[in-house]
Order: structure tokens, then sequence, then C-alpha cells
């Protein structure tokens, strides 16, 4: 049972003092210590000059002094003896008393400065190690990690934790940024190669001048086009500068127009729409929107090609606009759901453009919905296949269009 209990306390989260606290306990302890130290040191000395005081003292001072030690009552010349020599000693006494309580008092500053410095350094430790630990990371140490000392406040507990979450979002950005550049300079680094020999080509006359050649060009400029595009509305979702045009619109109509573009595309890739299409007004960017549509329905097209039924449903749903799109394919696997919407990740291990494309699609679905406060997921249902689910808020004033 002892073993039990010392567990059980061992995973029971330490409630720490804030660093006011501390301090005032430091302050109480330091003042416990200094009266206990004078206490007895004056108790010493006391007793010290009492044994002194009868060893100077007159043979008659001493009898009468041992007299009143026992409870009896000395004569009268031993009384007068008595006063007339502590009368003589008052001056020493009092020198010594005052020396006495300087050594006293300078004892006492030594133990406060020891006690108080092992005090503070225990309370300081938290933030000396944050302070090296952030050397570290400004000299380009992502890695280190402040960790927690036994004696650390709330506060600095508080500050620990953020700083390490500051840190590893460094980390995690600084890696995010060289994959990305990796993926960018790859996605590229083929249409590039592509325009260059095809226009060197018939700048030497290898290739005529052919309205498919040039078509062909075409093709690879706008793939091009496209990549900047998903890449500008990433980063200026990220940095908070996406601008949007809201206004009323209805999450079914939109759907519709999209539909209508993309339902040849759809069909030839064997999917076939089915709308489950119930009104549901929202404030929001329109285009947008039929933006963020039309990349979840090529995600749709890429994966879960030859799936047959695409159920595609609008409705309000807990004060908010829901849109669903479920697809019949593969799914996704338990670990790819939370990294769907990462920059360039796709679900094949090879970044072959014909079956992969640029992997921003979803990444630019999510910078939507976020500049829109919503919330876009993935998940995969039971009878095979994946659910896009967009969650956006309907706002007071689509409340009472």
């Amino acid at each position: 049972m002892i073993a039990a209990l010392r567990a059980c306390l061992a995973r029971r989260p330490r409630r720490r003092w804030p660093i006011a606290r501390q301090l005032a306990t430091a302050l109480v302890v330091i003042v416990i210590t200094n009266c206990v130290l004078i206490f007895v040191a004056m108790t010493i000395w006391t007793s010290n000059e009492e044994q002194r005081i009868k060893e100077v003292a007159s043979p008659a001072a001493q009898r009468a002094l041992a007299a009143l030690e026992a409870g009896r009552v000395p004569d009268f010349n031993g009384i007068d003896r008595v006063i007339k020599e502590l009368d003589e000693l008052t001056d020493t006494v009092n020198q010594r008393g005052n020396t006495a309580l300087l050594i006293c008092l300078l004892f006492v500053a030594v133990c406060d400065f020891i006690v108080g410095s092992i005090f503070l350094a225990k309370l300081g430790r938290g933030l000396n190690d944050v302070a090296f630990i952030a050397r570290r990371v400004a000299d380009g140490d992502l890695s280190a990690r402040a960790s927690l000392v036994p004696w650390a406040s709330a506060e600095e507990a508080q500050l620990i934790d953020d700083f390490n979450a500051m840190a590893q979002s460094l980390q995690r950005a600084e890696r995010e940024l060289a994959e990305s550049t990796a993926a960018i300079a790859h996605e590229l680094r083929t249409p590039l190669t592509i325009l260059r020999g095809r226009i060197q080509g018939t700048i030497d006359g290898l290739f005529a001048h052919e309205e498919e050649e040039m078509r062909s060009l075409l093709l690879q400029v706008e793939g091009l086009g496209r990549l900047v595009d998903d890449l500008q509305t990433i980063n200026l979702a990220k940095s908070d500068r996406m601008v949007l045009n809201p206004d009323h619109i209805d999450l079914a109509r939109e759907v519709e127009r999209v539909i209508a573009l993309v339902r040849p595309d759809l069909e030839t890739a064997g999917l076939e729409p089915v709308l489950v299409l119930r009104p549901t007004p929202v404030v929001a960017d329109a285009a947008r929107i039929r933006q963020l549509i039309g990349a979840v329905l090529s995600n749709a097209q890429r994966y879960a090609a030859g799936s047959g039924p695409l159920r595609i449903c609008t409705a309000r749903h807990d004060d908010g606009a829901l849109l669903e799109i479920v697809d019949h394919g593969p799914g996704l696997p338990g670990d790819a759901l939370d990294m769907a919407f990462d920059r360039f990740w796709r679900a094949e291990t090879s970044r072959a453009r014909h079956s992969g494309g640029s992997g921003l699609g979803l990444s630019v679905v999510r910078a939507i919905a976020e500049a829109h406060d919503g919330t876009a997921s993935l998940a995969n249902h039971e009878g095979g296949g994946a659910i896009f689910t967009l969650r956006l808020p309907v706002g007071a004033a689509a409340d009472t269009a």
C-alpha cells in the first residue's frame, strides 16, 4: 500500500507556489533565524557576564549574591556592597554589552547572507536556465529546451513552458521552411525544365510553331501560375493579411455553381455528385469559398477516382454552417489525417505530379477556412472513403438575412 501511495503521489502534479509566496516565506525564515540567533547569543552573553561579575565581586558581595540565589535574605551590608560594585561596573557592562551586540549583529548579517543566498539561488535557477537556453537558441540551436527545476515558482514554471513552446514552434517553422523550400524547388523544376527545353528547341528550329505545341507550353505556365497563387493564399493566411470580401451568400448555391463547372471532370474520373443541399446562409467571401470547394473536389477527383457516388451536403448545425463532402475511395491512413492539411504533403510516397498534384490543395482549404474563423477537417468513415467537413460561423449578419 505504501508503494502504491508513493506512486500515486509521484503521478500527482506538483502545485508550485507563486514567487511572491516563495519570497515571503524566505523572508519569514530569515526573520525567525535572526530572532533565534540574537536570543541565543544574548543569553550566552548574559550568562557569561553574570559569571564574570561574580568572579570580580568582593567577598561580601559574593556572599550576598549567593544568599539571593539560595533564596535567603542577605544582610544589609552585603546588599549595600553589591549595589555599589554594580554601579561601578555599569559603564564597563554597557560597553561590553554594546560590543557583544555589534558582534552578534555582524554574525546574524553573515548568517542572513548565507541563508538568503541559498534560498534565492534555489528560487532563481529556473530563470538562469531559461537565460542559458535562450542564448543557445539565439546561437542557432533550436533543439535546446529549458528544464523544470525542483524549486521553480509558478511563474518560472509557466515561463519555462512558454519558452519551450516558443522554441518548438521556431524549430517546427525552420523545418517547414526547409521542407517547403525543397518542395517548391522540386515543383518548379519540372515545368521550368520543360519550358526551357521547348522554347530553346523552338528557337533552334527543332520544334515547329504549332498550335498544339503552344497549348502544351501554356498548360505548363498555367500550372506555375496556380502554384504561385496557392503559395500566395497560404502565406497571406499565415500572416493574417488575406483580404476577404464578405457578403451574404448561400453555401448551397456556391456548391451548385462549382459543381456546374467541374461535373464533367468528376464524371470522367468516375465520380457521381450526389447533392443534398439545404439553404445555408453565411457571411463569407464567395470567391474564396468557391476556391475552397473546388480544391476539395479536385482532391477527391485525384484520390477517390472511380469510387462512384460523391455525396455533398450543406446544412445549418450548432449555430454554424456545415459542408460535408463524402467519397467512397480508399480513405487515409490514421496517421495521415493530421498531416493531410500540411503544405506539400501527399498520400503517395512519390512526388509525381501526374498522381499527387502540388500538395497544396488542402493547405489552401485550411487557410481559407481559418481566414473565415472556421475549421476544416478530414476523417475516415466506416463505409470506406474520407469525409471532408467544413464548419463556418454563420455571423450575426447572416442570422438576420
